[in-house]
């Protein structure tokens, strides 16, 4: 019954954060919430790439959406600079998190990831392959767990550092692609593709083996 509660649960959190908070987002058009940062930010290009690097990074230790990171960085930054500033941000994020897993995993994930975060990356590590790897790779929540699981799982650096540039280089330059179409289009539908819709899409079939 407890279990069953807690899975419930984390459906409801994750339709939060990946459904629900994006609609709520996107009652602005993404003219108007780019044009927001780029008047916060000065239009400083820098500055703007390195806070999408480090908003991607910590999403290891921060519950930031990638998706809503991933699209603001393809509207702000423009297609060809949001590609390596996007993929940067997510392989830093996916290092960190699998040296957690491979070097110190007992220790320090207790005090970084949730107890239940670390039990679940501990269980998947069990069966842990590229193959989940990637599918995990662009699903909230469990994009964490799993570069923490891959480390658990012992999977060797130079499989783990070809998947992640190829993985990630790939969501790159989709996000680019979809930012700068939104913003172009100023289509919040278009938006809603990479902010909600990949996400919550390859959370239930990560989910699955989870």
């Amino acid at each position: 019954m407890i279990k069953t509660l807690l899975k419930f649960l984390s459906f409801i959190l994750i339709v939060l954060t990946s459904i629900i908070l994006p609609l709520s987002l996107l009652e602005s058009s993404m003219a108007d919430l780019t044009n927001e940062f780029i008047e916060w930010s000065g239009n400083n290009k820098f500055l703007n790439s390195i806070l999408v690097i480090f908003a991607l990074a910590a999403d290891v230790f921060l519950p930031i959406p990638n998706g809503v990171t991933n699209t603001l960085a393809g509207a702000i930054l423009g297609f060809y600079l949001s590609i390596p500033v996007i993929w940067i941000g997510l392989t830093l994020g996916s290092i960190i998190g699998f040296a957690i897993g491979k070097y110190a995993a007992k220790p320090l994930a207790k005090k970084i990831l949730t107890q239940e975060d670390l039990e679940k990356s501990e269980e998947v590590a069990k069966k842990f392959g590229v193959s989940l790897l990637l599918i995990a790779r662009p699903a909230p929540g469990l994009a964490e767990i799993s570069t923490v699981a891959a480390g658990l799982a012992d999977m060797k650096w130079t499989t783990f550092l070809t998947v992640m540039i190829l993985s990630n280089l790939l969501i790159s330059v989709v996000y680019a692609f979809i930012g700068t179409a939104a913003l172009t289009s100023q289509s919040a539908s278009i938006a809603f593709i990479g902010i909600a819709l990949i996400p919550f899409l390859f959370w239930l079939l990560a989910k699955r083996y989870f």
